[in-house]
């Protein structure tokens, strides 16, 4: 008998013992309980509306409509410059830009998906930013971007990451 026999006689008989020690497949309905529920019209209205608040606040020069959509613990990731985590952050990003351009931004949603309190949107947008003094050039801009957004214990929806980057050739 060679040394190998006896190892995989043992290898074999020990088979049925680990594959009983594997978790039953769970059925559909209680795999889909613990994933979370898939979203309702209610949720895909809610979080449409948010990205509506954040497009009317930025076209208003609001900053502070700006940051209301963003959850205290999100992360703002812009393109060109290090992202930015939280609300005195995201406010200072957004206030000094506003501070600086008067904007008109259009968003366009063209995914939205999740279940139970957490989804994501993927997009496009478009803005222009036009100075308030004298000095800094026009902006225009178009690209792509993604939020992932969590349902807060008030039940409304709000960004918990946004990143966005342009379509446009680098100058």
């Amino acid at each position: 008998m060679s040394p190998s026999r006896p190892l995989s006689l043992a290898l074999l008989l020990a088979m049925p013992a680990a594959l009983s020690c594997r978790p039953a497949p769970r059925p559909p309905a209680e795999a889909e309980a613990s994933a979370g529920a898939p979203l309702g019209a209610a949720d895909l209205a809610a979080i449409g509306a948010a990205d509506s608040a954040f497009e009317a606040a930025t076209n208003a020069g609001d900053a502070e409509g700006v940051v209301e959509v963003y959850a205290s613990d999100a992360s703002l990731l812009p393109p060109n410059v290090p992202g930015m985590k939280g609300t005195d952050a995201i406010r200072g990003f957004w206030g000094g830009f506003l501070a600086a351009y008067d904007v008109r931004m259009e968003l366009q949603t063209d995914q939205t998906d999740g279940r139970g309190d957490l989804a994501y949107v993927v997009g496009r947008y478009r803005f222009t930013g036009t100075p308030k003094t004298k000095g800094p050039p026009e902006i225009k801009d178009e690209g792509k971007f993604v939020e992932v957004i969590r349902r807060q214990a008030d039940g409304s929806w709000k960004y918990v990451v946004d990143i966005y980057n342009s379509d446009l050739p680098v100058k």
